[in-house]
């Protein structure tokens, strides 16, 4: 539907915005083009309208080679959506929605169907809102208003610079929401850039990541938040974002470092208190240097309580994990032994902390909130 080929930008003075671009946006796909400042996203957006004309290569659009179309023409056939919406501010919402199609000379009781048409996909009920100026509607309704006026004349091809950008949060969300929803009904080839990156796994079936006017990485949410190509991909992404495999989560990351441990030499009943006072039901038994010994449960100090043992004594020997392990071990070893907890040493066998099913679970579930 949308074709970059070997596109290049450089302005007056030599400052190359984009070098080289090569991708190509599906019918009906909603791509995302995302990068720090000066990456040139939006300059790769606006030379697909031809507001930006490009320095070599070229954009096809349908199969035809947009500098083969005369640029206002080309235009009135792609929609168009910018942060500042840019309503007329004299002309009521219906004459708004209608810019184009008036443009294009369709018949008024055809303008007057597709105004009511949009306004009821995005709830706004056509008797209250068409005689409406955008000075009478919110922030959210005149960017609604926007995107419905870049869908007026059933464009194949959507360009979203920011759109939502300049509104609070919550108008900002709701929006994101309603276009999805939209997208559904509508099934346009959509190229939307954005500096946000929930916005882009929110809202993108791919996201294509800049830097410098080139390509990154070019993946899906899910591809770009499980693989993501360098360090530069996973700073941009953030760390709390990407979903981490278990073999790349270290035990450090998720271990409790302050474990109830006691020496094996200790007696029972010195261990039952302890493991009163600390509100626990095993003890990490360790050597008097520290080293991990082996573990002691509540029934095993209950069933041996009237005998004259140390700790030592009657601990069950328990595997353990090094700090630097991944989690996928601890997994398995929680697994394969029907285990609540794994006790973490250093290289030397000395306590360091302990792993609970509940780290674990606990670990995952902020990756995926």
């Amino acid at each position: 539907m949308v074709t970059f080929e070997k596109v290049s930008k450089t302005y007056p003075g030599g400052v190359m915005a984009v070098k080289n671009l090569n991708l190509t946006i599906a019918q009906g796909e909603l791509v995302v083009l995302i990068g720090p400042s000066g990456c040139g996203k939006t300059s790769s957006l606006k030379m697909v309208n031809r507001l930006i004309e490009p320095t070599s290569g070229r954009i096809i659009v349908s199969g035809v080679d947009t500098q083969k179309l005369d640029p206002v023409a080309l235009r009135r056939k792609i929609g168009y959506v910018i942060q500042d919406i840019a309503l007329f501010p004299h002309r009521n919402v219906a004459q708004n929605i209608a810019t184009v199609p008036r443009l294009k000379k369709w018949d008024q009781k055809k303008i007057q169907e597709r105004v009511d048409e949009l306004l009821r996909l995005v709830d706004m009920d056509p008797a209250l809102y068409r005689g409406r100026y955008p000075l009478e509607l919110s922030g959210g309704q005149q960017q609604r208003i926007g995107v419905l006026r870049a869908l007026a004349a059933e464009p194949e091809v959507l360009l979203m610079d920011e759109p939502f950008g300049a509104l609070d949060p919550i108008t900002r969300e709701q929006l994101q929401d309603e276009l999805k929803r939209l997208r559904q009904k509508v099934k346009k080839t959509i190229l939307f850039v954005t500096h946000d990156m929930d916005e882009a796994l929110k809202l993108a079936d791919r996201i294509v990541l800049m830097r410098d006017g080139v390509i990154v990485q070019v993946d899906t949410p899910e591809g770009l938040l499980r693989e993501p190509a360098n360090d530069f991909v996973r700073n941009f992404i953030g760390e709390k974002r990407l979903i981490r495999q278990p073999d790349k989560v270290l035990v450090h990351e998720v271990m409790r470092t302050k474990p109830t441990c006691i020496e094996g030499d200790k007696g029972l009943h010195q261990g039952l208190e302890l493991m009163r006072e600390e509100a626990v039901d095993s003890l990490l038994i360790m050597d008097r240097s520290g080293d991990f010994l082996g573990v002691v449960e509540v029934q095993t100090i209950q069933q041996n309580l009237e005998a004259r043992k140390s700790l030592e004594a009657i601990m069950t020997p328990w595997p353990t994990v090094n700090e630097n392990d991944s989690v996928k071990r601890v997994v398995r070893l929680m697994v394969e032994g029907n285990l609540r907890f794994i006790p973490v040493v250093d290289e030397t066998g000395r306590i360091k902390g302990i792993v609970t099913r509940a780290n674990v679970v606990n670990f995952v579930l902020d990756y995926m909130s």
